[in-house]
């Protein structure tokens, strides 16, 4: 197939993510789907006629990744069945917010072909999306993500970026790890809290007293 014998509304949608270079893009039988190159999650993107059309395509199929259903239809936004439904010009903006919540979580040196190799994880934080859109909170003006390692001595989360201070607090040497693995964790400017993937919060007693004093500083003038 080539381009030309696309559909026009394929065409439609395909030209409004093609832009995005964090995404691999492929179109096939109707269906465009994105690779994010960092963390391999997909994006699954149908074209349907119009709204009820739409929630047909969402019942009926569970696609394998995170899916978005096109409408031409304007001023439509909405979450049916898993899937997002929302007119043309939105996809865009929803991928850039898609992209925000796909954060790296840790890492690990394997051994492959004769040479060390560093693989990555990511997490897709899909709950923390839907509640953002709704709440209409913006990455790093509302909240930030952030990664917090659990001390494997003393069990207190520390931030990432003090790690290796508080490691060297319990006689372990940081550059001595060849894998780490992180929980990520949303600190709220509004109310200075921290909450979990899950939404829970997480309390101060649970920090070490780096992360604490991290919190404090990254969070001063929030309304907590």
């Amino acid at each position: 197939m080539g381009y030309g014998e696309l559909s026009p509304k394929i065409k439609r949608v395909y030209a409004q993510v093609r832009y995005l270079d964090d995404y691999h893009w492929e179109i096939r039988d109707d269906r465009i789907t994105g690779t994010h190159k960092k963390s391999n999650v997909k994006v699954i993107i149908d074209v349907a006629n119009d709204k009820e059309h739409a929630q047909e395509l969402a019942e009926k199929e569970k696609a394998d990744g995170i899916r978005i259903i096109a409408i031409p239809d304007k001023s439509v936004f909405f979450i049916h069945n898993g899937a997002f439904i929302l007119t043309y010009r939105y996809i865009k903006a929803t991928l850039a917010d898609i992209n925000d919540h796909i954060v790296w979580s840790g890492f690990r040196v394997i051994e492959e072909d004769g040479r060390l190799i560093q693989e990555d994880f990511y997490e897709y934080l899909g709950g923390a999306l839907i509640d953002h859109i709704k709440s209409n909170m913006l990455a790093g003006q509302d909240y930030a993500f952030w990664q917090f390692y659990r001390c494997e001595i003393c069990g207190k989360y520390v931030d990432v970026e003090s790690l290796e201070r508080h490691l060297r607090g319990h006689g372990i040497k940081h550059h001595e790890k060849s894998e780490e693995r992180y929980e990520v964790f949303e600190i709220n400017f509004h109310d200075g809290k921290l909450h979990d993937k899950y939404g829970k919060e997480v309390k101060r007693e649970e920090l070490s007293e780096e992360a604490k004093d991290f919190l404090e500083e990254i969070t001063s003038g929030s309304g907590g």
